[in-house]
């Protein structure tokens, strides 16, 4: 019987779901349809715990905190200048109450004004120094809210970024981790597949006709009590060097 006629499609037939491969015949030796015994090859699944697990990300820690405290640094300054312009505008209200009382009360003295005219002169004078006063603390309130809310949602605003990045990085980093463990396992399976066929190969290759027929059946039976897919691979090409054999032999007539 011709092997090619029953051979599967030559294809890499990929299941992105089941993580399923079909192998093609031509690179991992399968066997022939009419004995149903397709080898299949079942990629590692993704297991998020062991490939996420250990990856650093301490650089974006450690940039977080970089910016954290560079930015608690400029908020330390920004509080200090609006400090100092609040105590500059009570300190110019003091100067210009004093100033102004003194203004007040040399022209009350010339005009020789006194009594109830003099206290409401005088009262104003208070009355303009307070709001002076409360307008100062109140801009320098004001001032102190923003820069606040400004220096805190900066830092939040960096914190989820960096927090993105690294997780985007985790993220890859595992999948990588993942192709590779597929590739390395791929790569042992065609390995394997390789050294028990050429095995086989040459076991049989002085078999009798009478024999193959027994060790056929035999392995026709183990194969379906394998549990392992180091059993499976092994006994399919075993398979596959027997029939070979028989290829040979009927060939030869």
């Amino acid at each position: 019987m011709d092997l090619c006629e029953d051979r599967q499609e030559d294809l890499f037939e990929v299941s992105r779901i089941t993580n399923t491969y079909r192998i093609p015949f031509g690179v991992l030796f399968l066997m022939q349809r009419r004995n149903n015994m397709a080898t299949t090859y079942t990629a590692p699944g993704y297991d998020e715990k062991k490939y996420r697990n250990g990856i650093d990300t301490s650089f974006y820690n450690n940039a977080i905190t970089n910016y954290t405290q560079q930015a608690e640094r400029q908020r330390a300054t920004q509080l200090g200048e609006a400090q100092k312009t609040q105590q500059s505008a009570l300190r110019q209200a003091y100067i210009n109450r004093v100033q102004n009382q003194k203004k007040l009360n040399d022209s009350l003295t010339m005009a020789g004004i006194r009594g109830g005219t003099t206290e409401t002169s005088n009262l104003n004078l208070m009355n303009q120094y307070a709001n002076a006063r409360a307008a100062a603390n109140a801009d320098y309130s004001n001032s102190v809210n923003q820069i606040n809310q400004n220096i805190d949602q900066n830092i939040m605003d960096y914190t989820n970024d960096m927090n993105s990045r690294a997780e985007e990085y985790r993220q890859n980093t595992s999948q990588a981790r993942w192709q590779a463990d597929r590739e390395d396992s791929l790569n042992q399976y065609n390995s394997a597949v390789e050294y028990w066929n050429n095995y086989y190969l040459d076991y049989y290759s002085g078999s009798s006709k009478k024999d193959l027929k027994k060790a056929l059946k035999k392995a026709q039976a183990n194969l379906k009590k394998a549990k392992t897919q180091a059993e499976k691979i092994r006994i399919t090409q075993q398979i596959r060097g027997i029939q070979n054999r028989r290829g040979v032999i009927a060939n030869s007539k």
